[in-house]
């Protein structure tokens, strides 16, 4: 149970050659997904970091500041569709495809992530130090 355990959580960010681009982890098990994403956030609302017509393609769930739309893209949630005009249907949902095509072959294609957080299925170290050690050599073994 949580009286028992260090929950941590995190936000990784991959390229669609499925390297990571960026990521952060270690984070309080109580923080949710905006504050774990919030620096990524930041740097895709900024044009010094990103080029002109780019964003990234993330899960539903993901939350999406006000200064990051049209640089995060998320796949529909249930109900959009219906809630949309007749006309608007058809390229809603092509849109809706390839997104979650792009996320799904960036995330899962090159494999690190599900090798990684297969390796995680073991408890983690109460002790930071020894935990921060085997977070970085089970992502970084299985990205080599």
């Amino acid at each position: 149970g949580w009286l028992h355990s260090t929950l941590v959580t995190g936000t990784l960010c991959y390229g669609v050659d499925g390297t990571l681009a960026w990521g952060r982890h270690n984070c309080p098990g109580s923080w949710n997904d905006r504050e774990t994403s919030r620096q990524l956030q930041e740097k895709l609302a900024n044009p010094d970091f990103t080029v002109p017509g780019t964003g990234v393609a993330t899960d539903s769930a993901f939350p999406v500041a006000r200064e990051a739309i049209g640089k995060i893209f998320t796949p529909l949630k249930d109900g959009d569709v219906e809630r949309a005009s007749a006309d608007c249907r058809l390229v809603m949902l092509a849109l809706h495809n390839a997104i979650t095509s792009l996320r799904q072959a960036a995330e899962w294609g090159m494999g690190p992530a599900s090798k990684c957080y297969r390796r995680l299925l073991l408890p983690l170290p109460y002790n930071a130090d020894k935990r921060h050690v085997r977070l970085l050599n089970a992502y970084c073994t299985s990205s080599h």
